[in-house]
């Protein structure tokens, strides 16, 4: 009976580490010299993205393919050439590196957004304490969730 019991368990413990494992999607933090190119691409080629902000995130999701990331809460949106240029300026070191306002520039670099199926959603640019999950909603759209991490006080 015990036998039994525990040969029960271990299926039904494999069945559920299966049918959860493949939802999630991953985040690829970029070597720096890595990082520093691809941010020059996401800044030249800004019109390409759907380029979503909050406080000290910048997400950018490709408008030429079939995949989506969804964002929770309030977020801002690039929609043309002078909010770019204006984020671009007020969020730019002298060295040409972009990172979001009020972030630590020394934790902060490129992280690809990759969804289950190894497909290549989009870049995020955060501080790399806060948290950032992705699960994948439906075959073509991910949604991203974001909390910015807390140092200090209550």
């Amino acid at each position: 009976m015990y036998i039994k019991r525990l040969a029960g368990m271990v299926i039904l413990s494999l069945a559920f580490i299966i049918g959860c494992s493949g939802n999630y999607g991953k985040l690829k933090t970029q070597p720096e010299s890595d990082s520093k190119a691809t941010q020059q691409k996401l800044i030249n080629n800004w019109s390409d993205y759907d380029i979503r902000f909050r406080s000290a995130v910048i997400v950018f999701d490709p408008k030429n393919d079939d995949r989506k990331i969804l964002l929770g809460g309030i977020w801002g949106t690039v929609k043309d050439q002078e909010t770019w240029s204006g984020m671009v300026k007020s969020n730019t070191t002298g060295d040409g590196d972009i990172w979001p306002l009020w972030a630590d520039y020394s934790m902060t670099r490129v992280r690809e957004i990759w969804g289950p199926d190894n497909q290549l959603y989009g870049f995020i640019i955060h501080q790399q304490m806060d948290l950032v999950n992705v699960k994948l909603v439906d075959e073509n759209m991910l949604r991203l969730w974001y909390n910015r991490a807390r140092i200090g006080g209550p």
